[in-house]
């Protein structure tokens, strides 16, 4: 587990190394909605952008201070030069947020290249034409900015690469329904988030000899499990986070967020025109809220919960972030239904507030030992 979390930490200096051993381009990505295996195809390193620093002053005097902690953490990052070593950046329309950070990036920042995707916000058969086109002019512009050509074959291989991934993490995530989980909810988040900066291959690598081990370790279950928890909400990349909570005497065992289970749920057809099979999975893959109507993602949501065999679920929301916030009644309403109580966390992007969070999720673990 060591490696995964040196990868996470040094993955700056691991890109740009990257970088410059292999003459290659590195792109920059802020959503799940963004097609890697385009980005792989083209021969280049997709990286993740995600925040780190608490403190945001240089952000704040670019974005209102009601955009979420997590677009202005972001936006330090870029502004403190720490992402200097990217080619170009492919951020969404994910939401107001992270679109207010993309003009202020077009407008303020130097980057060799930019992309803006557009991502509908449901899905029918006009929204998949519409998205297809936008994958299209991705992938072109990719080709005629960078002098490369994406072919078929190179995209198809891309797949066969990331599915290949998808089915490990899969299986790893397989193994967390066991009572214990063999792996911790931190551990688990380490392990997803490490292969958001990694070539793919090195991922696979290394999660081969995860699930190796733990595929033949004993089971040493206790006698006193502990209640299970469904993590879901806002953006959240920091493991430590999930320490805090697992701290307090429960099991994060299965978690709906960007930075995990909702990032790899789901296979690419690897048949037929892969522009056409990468439109499908990523418009109609595990929602986020972003995307209408609810049904569908709540009864995908309670069926995980009743695979996992949950208990409660912690819904922990960034400060200002209307889609997650607003979806909460939608959420708490549901798993109502099924006879699972749910705590609602508000919290800074980073780390900042920890003492009510572990009083909280206390209280919490209290009324479901009563329950």
């Amino acid at each position: 587990m060591k490696t995964f979390n040196e990868i996470i930490q040094q993955r700056y200096s691991r890109a740009k190394e990257w970088k410059e051993n292999n003459q290659k381009e590195v792109i920059g990505w802020f959503c799940i909605y963004v097609p890697e295996e385009i980005i792989t195809a083209a021969g280049m390193l997709p990286f993740r952008i995600i925040g780190q620093e608490s403190e945001t002053p240089m952000a704040n005097a670019y974005l209102y201070s009601n955009n979420c902690t997590f677009a202005r953490s972001c936006l330090e990052e870029v502004l403190q030069g720490k992402l200097d070593f990217l080619s170009g950046a492919v951020i969404c329309n994910s939401c107001d947020h992270i679109r207010r950070l993309y003009d202020v990036w077009r407008k303020y920042i130097t980057i060799p290249y930019r992309h803006l995707l557009g991502v509908p916000g449901k899905v029918s058969p006009n929204t998949l034409r519409y998205f297809k086109g936008q994958l299209l002019q991705l992938k072109e512009g990719l080709e005629q900015y960078f002098k490369v050509r994406i072919t078929e074959e190179g995209l198809k291989e891309a797949i066969r690469l990331y599915n290949y991934n998808r089915t490990l993490l899969n299986r790893l995530y397989a193994l967390r329904r066991a009572i214990p989980s063999p792996i911790s909810g931190r551990e688990a988040m380490e392990v997803v988030l490490a292969g958001m900066f990694i070539p793919k291959e090195l991922h696979n690598q290394l999660l081969e000899e995860l699930l190796t081990q733990l595929e033949q370790q004993p089971d040493n279950s206790p006698q006193a499990p502990k209640p299970r928890i469904l993590l879901m909400g806002s953006e959240l990349d920091h493991p430590e986070y999930v320490k805090i909570i697992e701290d307090q005497g429960v099991e994060i065992v299965i978690e709906d967020l960007c930075s995990s289970y909702r990032y790899f749920a789901d296979l690419v057809e690897e048949d037929g025109d892969p522009i056409e099979a990468l439109t499908r999975r990523y418009l109609t893959r595990l929602p986020c809220p972003r995307m209408h109507p609810a049904e569908p993602r709540m009864e995908r949501l309670k069926e995980l919960a009743q695979l996992y065999n949950i208990n409660g679920v912690v819904y922990s929301t960034i400060k200002f972030c209307d889609l997650h916030a607003g979806a909460y009644p939608i959420v708490r309403d549901n798993f109502k239904e099924l006879g699972v109580p749910v705590l609602h966390l508000e919290r800074e992007y980073g780390l900042a507030g920890m003492g009510q969070v572990k009083t909280r999720v206390q209280a919490f673990l209290e009324m479901l030992r009563e329950g």
